[in-house]
């Protein structure tokens, strides 16, 4: 289904990139890197590790799309991406199937990081580690919620629910 969104747009004031091609299929909530001004997605764990992590979150444009878990940004067409790091902070609602762990393992105060083609499947989704030392931009769960978990969509509404994430930056380059 991959829904994502921010959580209070109230006040957001912050640059998007409407120019982005999507280089594979993408859906809200994907997180990739820029080449030029295509999305590509991260090679390895170390290109996640910079923080020059963008996320797509499109307007669902296309009308005859009538089930949200069947819309994407095709090859090809264009992404509104938004440059992670500068939601610094900021919370954001995502449902659970962009995270490659099972929801009932996640948990609040889990630290999520972008996947990469090194983990082989979901390549622009998010995972769960353990340690986010050398990772200058990650996402916190705060809470877990129904976000995402419709029973209308396709296949009786196969996502358990969705999570509630905060944004953080961690400059690596300061000293202790």
């Amino acid at each position: 289904m991959s829904l994502f969104n921010f959580h209070d747009s109230n006040f957001l004031n912050k640059s998007n990139h409407p120019e982005i091609v999507a280089t594979v299929d993408t859906y809200n909530g994907n997180q990739f890197k820029l080449s030029g001004d295509t999305a590509v997605p991260n090679a390895t764990a170390a290109d996640v590790q910079t923080g020059e992590v963008y996320i797509m979150k499109n307007i669902i444009d296309k009308p005859e799309i009538l089930n949200t878990d069947d819309y994407k940004v095709s090859a090809g067409e264009y992404i509104r991406g938004y440059r992670l790091k500068d939601f610094a902070g900021e919370n954001f609602d995502m449902s659970a199937d962009l995270v490659s762990d099972a929801y009932a393992d996640v948990a609040v105060g889990s630290k999520l990081v972008g996947r990469s083609t090194a983990d082989t499947t979901n390549t622009m989704g998010w995972k769960v580690v353990a340690d986010v030392s050398g990772y200058s931009t990650y996402l916190e769960v705060v809470d877990k919620t129904p976000f995402g978990a419709f029973t209308i969509d396709k296949e009786g509404g196969t996502v358990a629910g969705g999570y509630l994430v905060k944004v953080h930056v961690v400059d690596l380059t300061a000293t202790a």
